[in-house]
């Protein structure tokens, strides 16, 4: 009789503690405390991750799910040039497409992609193509006739572009939807045999010689075809029958026999996600978005992994037009997107206030309780944060508004501000720390300063700019805090600004966007204690917002642009992260915290009491107690 050693090559062992770690993989321990034998199995999930820069639906999706690109579309107003791209992690903008367009078919993959067909304005059909290597786009050779909503697949060099519609002539003039086919050789379109069935606003993945197409919408008011068709690179023929659910502006990824169709409307939006195998559907693991017309990494090998994003559902948080993202994983792991939640609320609203801490022990004071129109009414109010609610502690000694601060909850700083505006009075160099209890006075700063960034510790801090205002001039120098006093650095200073986060320690932070707008709103320069050095650009224009983190791990959120997205940082380039819920600035954030355990309270416009908790994503394995039900 042969024992679990001898078949799998483990020992089953008593344990006190589940493991953590991937070589748990094809193991069954005794869980000794618990009593009961557990294991780790892999486990189907979509989990939510980055949002796209700008919401869109009906773009050109092509790639793999870590690097995925998005060209053009529609958002709630205008049809886009725009390319965005995901690596993983989050997404950053790429390269325009040389003219705006929506509803264009994608092939290929990040480096040698391409977008085919489309229409701008709605009415006009396209037989343009162009081709993506990464960075830019360039033409391509034109289809042999218009398509709006093909169907595509393939790569660069070797594609299908099948079905649309077409401003073809017709004996009764006008648009109509098509079963033509063209294949791309990397220069130029051939038109190759027809597909059965007229077709367009479906999905599509493969190859050119083993692709696949699925549903769409037919000619002539006869709705929406439930026929999925296969080709080999000659012929069409009969693929099965598409869910009813997922006929029509659904989305694929994989390949002609291992496939994934996502979501759809049937009507009405669905979440359904159904594997395909060649002939026949099963039903996969729904995503957690209804949606319809979105992208999706359709140049995945297999089903093990794959992406979603953007689309279109009106009822839906965000709506109508969708910046959310989902990956697909098959995994032993589970993983838990990055999101901001819902925390404590402040005991006072206000706006332009100071932050320091950390999500379980943050700290606000400050700020203007005015909710606008007119001169701010200023404030000297603390507040401390336990990681569920709000108390109000000692008073700073000083009331002022674009106050601004770092160091953790015991032991923090508050610098600057504007102590009486009513007086019409500017920015002060007031200085205060505070020891957990209460604040006291320290000396002043040399330069004024208002609403801008102080990053490091109570005993080695670092101011960067700021303004002598409101209104006042703009500032463009660097101040250096010991513990005692304040002292100017010499060193290279960058692109004169305020109202801009800055993030990490004396020696090692970064200073992200700033005021006056465009361009330097995209700007970000790293310090090393001495000098300044131009960083990489930000995704979003950034102003007035909060930070946490590091030099290398950065996190802002909150800007001033109508904007909800938040930016991460790993030390080389920005990619968005998780939205947060409620469009602000002016924040109190966490500046001693992680960029995986935020925190940001208060703001405007208006005044604002809401405070939200940002937790990065987190993986964990997928343990299983084994019984005998």
């Amino acid at each position: 009789m042969s024992t679990y050693k001898n078949l799998i090559g483990k020992d089953i062992n008593f344990l006190t503690t589940d493991p953590d770690n991937d070589a748990a993989e094809g193991q069954i321990w005794y869980n000794s405390p618990a009593g009961v034998f557990k294991n780790v199995s892999a486990s189907k999930a979509w989990a939510s991750s980055a949002s796209m820069v700008t919401a869109s639906r009906l773009m050109s999706g092509f790639g793999i799910q870590t690097a995925a690109v998005s060209a053009g579309g529609n958002n709630n107003t205008a049809n886009m040039a725009t390319t965005q791209e995901y690596n993983g992690t989050g997404w950053t903008l790429g390269g325009n497409l040389p003219e705006a367009r929506f509803n264009a078919g994608g092939l290929g993959v990040e480096t040698a992609g391409m977008s085919v067909g489309g229409g701008d304005p709605p009415g006009a059909r396209s037989v343009k193509t162009f081709e993506y290597n990464g960075s830019s786009w360039t033409a391509g050779g034109n289809l042999t006739e218009e398509r709006e909503g093909p169907f595509s697949f393939g790569t660069e060099t070797a594609g299908i572009c099948a079905g649309g519609e077409s401003l073809f002539p017709t004996p009764a003039g006008g648009v109509q939807q098509v079963n033509s086919a063209d294949e791309y050789n990397g220069t130029s379109w051939t038109a190759v045999n027809a597909m059965s069935t007229t077709r367009y606003l479906g999905a599509a993945c493969g190859t050119e010689t083993a692709g696949v197409v699925f549903g769409g919408e037919q000619a002539g008011g006869a709705g929406y075809t439930s026929n999925a068709e296969l080709y080999d690179g000659t012929n069409w023929t009969a693929g099965g029958t598409v869910p009813s659910a997922q006929k029509v502006q659904q989305a694929a990824s994989g390949q002609q026999t291992d496939a994934l169709l996502i979501n759809g409307f049937g009507p009405p939006y669905t979440t359904a996600v159904t594997e395909y195998d060649g002939s026949s559907f099963t039903t996969g693991q729904s995503t957690a978005i209804p949606r319809s017309q979105l992208g999706a990494s359709k140049q995945q090998s297999n089903t093990t992994s794959a992406l979603a994003y953007g689309g279109i559902n009106p009822g839906v948080s965000g709506g109508p037009r969708l910046s959310n993202t989902e990956e697909y994983n098959i995994s032993i792991n589970v993983t838990t997107g990055a999101a901001w939640a819902a925390g404590g609320n402040l005991g006072t609203a206000r706006n332009r206030l100071g932050g320091a801490g950390t999500q379980t022990a943050g700290l606000a004071f400050g700020g203007s309780v005015s909710p606008g129109g007119g001169e701010p009414t200023v404030t000297n109010l603390s507040e401390s944060y336990n990681g569920s609610s709000w108390s109000e502690g000692n008073n700073l000694g000083t009331s002022r508004y674009g106050v601004q601060g770092c160091g953790p909850q015991t032991a923090a700083l508050a610098v600057g501000g504007v102590i009486n505006p009513n007086a019409g009075a500017g920015a002060t160099k007031d200085t205060e720390e505070y020891d957990g209890t209460s604040w006291t006075a320290q000396p002043d700063t040399t330069n004024a300063f208002y609403l801008d960034g102080v990053a490091g510790i109570q005993t080695a801090a670092v101011t960067r700019g700021g303004a002598g205002g409101p209104p006042g001039p703009l500032g463009n120098y660097t101040e250096e805090y010991n513990g005692s006093s304040w002292s100017a650095n010499p060193g290279t200073i960058g692109t004169a600004r305020y109202a801009g986060s800055f993030v990490g320690t004396l020696t090692a932070s970064i200073y992200c966007g700033g005021e006056p707008p465009a361009p330097v709103g995209f700007l970000s320069e790293t310090y090393d204690g001495t000098n300044f050095s131009a960083g990489p650009s930000l995704v979003v224009r950034f102003q007035r917002g909060g930070g946490a983190g590091t030099q290398t791990d950065a996190l802002i959120f909150a800007p001033s642009t109508a904007s909800v997205v938040t930016q991460q940082y790993n030390g080389t380039s920005w990619v968005t992260s998780a939205n947060n819920a409620t469009e602000r600035d002016s924040v109190a954030s966490s500046t001693a915290a992680t960029a995986s355990a935020a925190l940001m309270s208060g703001g405007g416009p208006g005044v604002k009491n809401n405070t939200e908790e940002f937790t990065g994503e987190t993986s964990a394995l997928n343990i299983k107690t084994i019984t005998t039900s």
